[in-house]
This record gives C-alpha cells, sequence and structure tokens, in this order.
C-alpha cells in the first residue's frame, strides 16, 4: 500500500554522491526517447505528475541530517523543461522544486535525466517508460501495459529496498585498494559541455562480429575503447599508470531484485600502456578478467567491503559535515584516480508491443568522458561523450568498429550557434 508520507537512508552506492557533485562533476545520467510526434509540453508534465505518486523512490527530495543524508516525500508539482543542448548537466534541486530528477523535452524527444543519489540505470528506464506510457494514454490512446509497465503495476515495497545492505555478509570482504590509472588529457570545452557522438548500429551485425571473436558485445566494446586509448594518448605509454576501464555490472542478474534504487558495482579491465599490445590481445585479456570477475561470489565480497564502511560504529557517530569530506578525498582516491574510462550498457529494452511503433528510438548518456550503450528496435546505438576536444580516441574507435564491416550512423548533441564552445 503507498505511503502518504515516507523517508528513508540514502542507499549505499547513492550516498557519496550528494558530496561530490557540482558544476564539473555532474553526477547525473541520462535516458531519451525518440517518439512518433512533436511533444507536447503541457500533456507531458501531466503524465510525469500522473505517474509520480507511484514511483516512490523519484518522488522524494534530499535532506541532511546529523549524520546520514536522506530521502523524504516530495509534494511538490515537478515541471518538465526544454533541453539544453549542454548535457547531464549538475542542477541544484533547490532550483528544481527539490527534485533528484528533470524531464527535459526536445522536438519529438523525451529525455529523463537522474541524479545517481536515487537511482541507477534499470530504474531510471522503468519511470520513464512509464511516463511515455501514460503521455499516450493522455492523448487517447489505448495501450495494454503487458504486465512491462510498472506505473501499471500495483506498488511494490521491495522496490524502495538498499539491496547493497539487504545482501550484506560481513564475513566475506574483499579489499578495495587500487593502483591509480592513467587519464586521457587535453584542453577541454567551456562551460563543463560534454560533446554526444552517437554511433548506431545493427544489433545483428554487431552481435555477428563480436561471436566471431567469441565475446560479448560488453567485452568487445571495452577492449575496442582500451586499445583506441592505447592507439592514440601518446601519454599512456610513458607512465607506470595502467589504462582501466570500468563497466558497471547490474546486480539483479545475481541478487534478483525489483529494487529501483542504485544495484550496481563495477569491474574493470586493465592493461599495461609499457606492454606492446593487437586489438586482438586487449579482447583475449578482457575476456579472461571479465571472466574472473563477473562471479556472484566476487561481486557479494565487494559489496560487504562498501557495505562495511557503513555499518562500523565509529563512522556512523561521524558528523555528516566531516563525512562528506571524507567523502570527497575517497572519490578522489577510490573513483575518479583509479578510472581511465567508464562504459554503461542497458542492454535491450523491453516495450510492450504497442509502443514500439510510437517509439522511434532510445538513446542513454552518462555524460562527461564516456560511453554509453543501449539496444533497441533492432539497433544499437553506442553514445561517445567528451568533455576534451581532442576526438582522435573516438575517430580511432569507430574507424576500428567500420573496419568490422558494420554499418554505422552517426550523429551528435551539437548545435548550431555553440562554436564558442567548441
Amino acid at each position: 500500500m503507498k505511503r502518504n508520507n515516507y523517508w528513508y537512508p540514502v542507499d549505499n552506492a547513492g550516498k557519496i554522491f550528494p558530496a561530490v557533485s557540482k558544476d564539473s562533476r555532474s553526477s547525473v545520467f541520462r535516458i531519451s526517447f525518440y517518439l512518433n510526434e512533436a511533444i507536447d509540453p503541457e500533456r507531458l508534465e501531466t503524465a510525469v505528475n500522473d505517474v509520480l505518486p507511484r514511483f516512490e523512490t523519484f518522488a522524494v527530495e534530499l535532506k541532511s541530517g546529523l549524520f546520514w543524508n536522506y530521502l523524504s516525500k516530495n509534494h511538490q508539482r515537478a515541471v518538465v523543461v526544454e533541453e539544453s543542448p549542454i548535457i547531464c548537466k549538475y542542477v541544484p534541486a533547490s532550483t528544481n522544486h527539490g527534485y533528484l530528477f528533470t524531464v527535459y523535452y526536445y522536438h519529438n524527444k523525451v529525455t529523463l535525466e537522474t541524479f545517481h543519489c536515487i537511482s541507477d540505470g534499470t530504474g531510471a528506464m522503468e519511470f520513464l517508460k512509464s511516463i511515455t506510457f501514460r503521455y499516450y494514454q493522455l492523448g487517447g490512446l489505448k495501450l495494454d501495459p503487458e504486465g512491462i509497465i510498472k506505473g501499471n503495476l500495483p506498488f511494490d515495497i521491495d522496490e524502495t529496498c538498499d539491496m547493497f545492505c539487504d545482501s550484506y555478509d560481513k564475513s566475506k570482504k574483499k579489499t578495495l585498494k587500487e593502483e591509480p590509472a592513467f587519464h586521457l588529457d587535453g584542453e577541454r570545452f567551456a562551460d563543463h559541455y560534454s560533446l554526444m557522438i552517437r554511433a548506431k548500429v545493427p544489433t545483428e551485425e554487431l552481435l555477428k562480429l563480436t561471436r566471431s571473436k567469441k565475446a560479448t558485445i560488453g567485452e568487445y566494446i571495452t577492449a575496442l575503447v582500451a586499445f583506441s586509448i592505447y592507439k592514440t594518448q601518446i601519454g599512456c605509454h610513458n607512465t607506470k599508470k595502467p589504462i582501466k576501464i570500468f563497466v558497471p555490472v547490474n546486480l539483479r542478474r545475481f541478487f534478483p531484485s525489483q529494487t529501483l534504487r542504485n544495484f550496481s558495482l563495477y569491474i574493470k579491465a586493465t592493461f599495461s600502456g609499457r606492454e606492446t599490445w593487437t586489438f586482438e590481445r586487449m579482447l583475449e585479456e578482457t575476456k579472461k578478467q571479465f571472466k574472473q570477475q563477473l562471479t556472484k561470489e566476487d561481486l557479494h565480497s565487494r559489496i560487504n567491503s562498501n557495505v562495511g564502511i557503513e555499518k562500523n560504529y565509529a563512522i556512523k557517530l561521524i558528523p555528516l559535515f566531516i563525512k562528506n569530506i571524507a567523502f570527497q578525498l575517497s572519490y578522489h582516491y577510490l573513483a575518479e584516480n583509479i578510472n581511465t574510462y567508464a562504459i554503461s550498457n542497458l542492454g535491450n529494452v523491453n516495450l510492450p508491443s504497442q509502443m514500439q511503433d510510437l517509439i522511434k528510438d532510445i538513446e542513454f548518456s552518462i555524460g562527461g568522458t564516456s560511453m554509453a550503450i543501449v539496444s533497441s528496435h533492432g539497433y544499437t546505438n553506442i553514445c561517445l561523450n567528451t568533455e576534451q576536444k581532442d576526438l582522435s580516441m573516438i575517430h580511432c574507435f569507430l574507424h576500428h568498429l567500420s573496419l568490422g564491416k558494420i554499418p554505422v550512423t552517426i550523429d551528435t548533441n551539437y548545435r548550431e550557434g555553440f562554436d564558442e564552445i567548441l
């Protein structure tokens, strides 16, 4: 049964984001649906507010307690905003009616940008699917949700679970210490602009290519990103710091859960820049490393290590303002400092059959300098984002992809009038 008022702690993975997020590090990701019609902003805003009460984990605002941040019900009306070319930007909750998500519209595109404090890509996708379903209902269409649209299913309290804490076992932990990684560097665009280059490829053709190498799409793409960095970034050959490609794993595959909150962990592929690499050798090494890390036991030990820090009694008693300083330091040394590049793959999007023709395309982006992948309608969209003006790594990636005889369609978020940024 839905609750009129509620509150709960920020989940284990989300706790760090309020402390470390700012204009230059937004901790925001986006999912976009391209519809078969121009967006009606008023109808879209009504759809958002019709659906929002059903999604308790999104209908919240962030509050500061003495020892931890927490989330409580937000009673304000959510508003939709016309999209800016600057994607995944930091939006202070104080300017967004307290909400930690924003719904944008642009021509026929509806976009949900979500602050990572409240959800991951899986949870956000369910929210956006329900918003879009309701949008078409308000337009007069009678659609069958086919049990796929959560907004048309009864509220389940399990959707609000912090699965990290629920999965905790203090007897099995793993050290989290990591060596620093090589970082991409160079002149950046102004105003924290993230240029997005989208490569759209037929999914079946991509699968044929990866299967011919006895690899998954994730393994193939990870190795190709690492190889592109190795080939174009001379600096990685002159340092002891390895190339590290981080890839989040949806833990719901290993620990069945209905949660719409954060429930993912990173695995990584690591390569020394001082070795001589071919793409084929990098691919074999990626497959080997992923096989070692993609086990329930290994993932569970890392969950336990992360949650164990939170459950430490001495840490619990530290005031929040001191914790925030510690979060900032730990994020630098245990996240940014050990990561060269991040790749996130949402996989194939499951839609009701009647929505297949209403949603023409789907896009996923995590902003910054990174890659995000999503598949739908027989195509896979690979969104390469960069804050650096040097596009050589992206060119190398796309060139190598085309050598696999895969047709690639290129698009970008650049709009006329933004020459001062570029």
